[in-house]
């Protein structure tokens, strides 16, 4: 069942996606609210402008007439990362002139508001961006019109604005912001997802002593050596004790190159065996870490190659 949220909140330490409703009644009964599927996992309300049709050029609206859009997408990077990018140096480097941003609450939830400049061939145009997200995504909805317009245009293109709201599904959004994806998980599911990070159980199993964790991250300086890194995830974790590497060797996923390693260790003071794959390209890391029961190795092993070959960056 998809969720619609109606405020922002603070709910297990993360940031839940704003539902931004109209505060014009007026708005709400003139035109009702068009759906947008702008993602697996979400769907974004807006209420038109009054002689504003939808385009088939984006998700949202155009009036041809007065040189005027609204358009919605999905940032694929957390709310909280998101917003603290977007400074006035930042906007510049893309010919945005900051003039104003502001948190609005409207019904109770907390919006940000930004409004912009730019030159478009000779012509100043105003724009404003309504931002919402949570602690995967998230959601821009942007107004562009002719600096020049007149005051009930403006007006109606920011009732508009306001009127958003955002339901989502989080089972459908797995992979959203992550580099990377299964298009298939045999023998496996998706059990929960992080900010960084899925986790992954048998199919058959209910118990926790076999799983398999999936994530992504940087480092904080440049890795001269793989297996340096790799080393680190195994030896340095607070999970794993007396860890005896059994096999390090190179292989690909997906095309590119990794390090696959092969222990032995002490889990919960119990012989385990871990499968892990590490790969790394300019201070940023895939890490697959696998871990079964020390009798159950060979299975497991075949397993998580088949696995694997489902496994794609984005």
């Amino acid at each position: 069942m998809i969720k619609r949220l109606n405020t922002l909140a603070l709910a297990s330490s993360l940031i839940l996606l704003s539902a931004c409703s109209s505060t014009s009644d007026e708005l709400k009964e003139i035109n009702s609210p068009q759906i947008f599927r702008i993602s697996d996992g979400i769907e974004v309300a807006l209420i038109a402008p009054i002689g504003f049709n939808i385009t088939q050029e984006h998700y949202g609206f155009a009036q041809a007439e007065s040189f005027s859009r609204i358009k919605i997408s999905e940032v694929e990077s957390p709310l909280a990362n998101y917003l603290p990018s977007l400074t006035k140096e930042n906007l510049l480097k893309n010919k945005l002139q900051l003039t104003n941003s502001e948190q609005i609450n409207v019904s109770g939830a907390l919006c940000t508001l930004m409004t912009l400049r730019q030159n478009i061939a000779g012509t100043y145009f105003e724009k404003l961006w309504l931002i919402a997200g949570d602690n995967l995504s998230s959601i821009q909805v942007e107004a562009s019109y002719p600096e020049g317009a007149n005051s009930q245009l403006k007006q109606a293109i920011k009732n508009s604005l306001l009127s958003l709201s955002v339901a989502t599904e989080q089972t459908n959004r797995l992979y959203t912001g992550l580099p990377f994806m299964f298009t298939n998980t045999p023998e496996y599911k998706v059990k929960q997802r992080y900010a960084n990070s899925i986790v992954l159980l048998p199919l058959e199993k209910t118990d926790s002593q076999e799983s398999i964790v999936v994530s992504h991250g940087v480092t904080k300086q440049p890795i001269e050596n793989i297996k340096q890194l790799s080393d680190h995830f195994l030896k340095k974790g607070k999970h794993y004790k007396n860890v005896e590497i059994l096999k390090n060797e190179m292989i690909k996923i997906n095309e590119i190159s990794a390090l696959l390693t092969t222990a032995y260790v002490d889990l919960n003071e119990k012989p385990s065996f871990v499968y892990q794959v590490t790969s790394y390209q300019k201070e940023k890391f895939l890490l697959l870490q696998g871990q079964t029961p020390k009798e159950n190795k060979t299975q497991f092993k075949n397993k998580i190659d088949e696995l694997l070959k489902h496994f794609k960056f984005k």
